[in-house]
Order: C-alpha cells, then structure tokens, then sequence
C-alpha cells in the first residue's frame, strides 16, 4: 500500500510540474491587456518563462501601441529581475527609458519611472559590473 501512495504522489507531482511548464495557446481575440495579465499571472505563480512568453506576445500583438509596448517591456524587465538576471533586466529597462528620449509625449510617464526604480532594484556592485562590461563592449 505504501508503494502504492508513493508512486501516486510521484504522478500527480509529475503532472503538476508538467501542467505549469505548459504555455497555453493565446486565443487572437484576446486583448493587449488580457495577454499582459495572463503574464502577471504568470509572475504570481513564479512562472517566468510563461510570463516572457506572454509579454513578449502582447509586444508582438499590439506592440505597435506605445503603451502596450512599454508596460509589456516593463513587464519583461521586471521578470528578469525577479530571476536575478540582471544584465538582461538593466538592458530591458535601459531600453525603455531611451524610448522616452524620442517619444515622451506618447509614452506613458509610469513606465520609465517604475523602469528607473526596476534599475535601482539591482544590487549595486553587480550594476557597476553591468555598466562596465557594456561600456567596454561598446568601445
């Protein structure tokens, strides 16, 4: 019986894992801001490749609306934080903020201020590293 209950919890633990590692079809009559809470959604259940998956959607969806587009990258910023990846992180929010430089006017205000706080989650000895490396690799 024992046998029994392990090899049942292995299955049902197997099938959990499996279920969240599914990225589920977007259906096309989905709005921008569905997609984009699908991907907080994501991000609650600590789901970060499937909140990529669905910021990097919405981006190619509606990504030609500036305010989709800068909530999306946000978004995407912001995963990569919560991962720890914050080369990626500061390249994201780095992106968004120059947008601002040509576009002010049609962007959301709150996107490059949250993207400026999203920089300065990053611990600051691994910025110094970041700005270094991409000031070198720029030269």
């Amino acid at each position: 019986m024992k046998k029994i209950s392990i090899l049942f919890t292995m299955i049902l633990t197997s099938l959990a894992v499996i279920s969240c590692a599914t990225v589920k079809e977007i259906p096309q009559n989905k709005t921008a801001a569905q997609i984009i809470q699908y991907g907080q959604n994501a991000v609650t259940d600590n789901n970060y490749k499937t909140a990529l998956y669905y910021y990097e959607e919405a981006i190619n969806r509606f990504g030609t609306n500036p305010s989709v587009y800068a909530e999306a990258k946000y978004e995407i910023g912001h995963v990569y934080i919560k991962q720890h990846k914050y080369e990626n992180a500061y390249k994201t929010f780095k992106e968004l903020i120059s947008l601002y430089d040509y576009n002010a006017g049609i962007l959301p205000a709150k996107h490059k201020k949250l993207a400026e706080i999203g920089i300065s989650q990053i611990p600051e000895k691994k910025l110094h590293e970041i700005e270094a490396k991409l000031a070198k690799e720029a030269e």
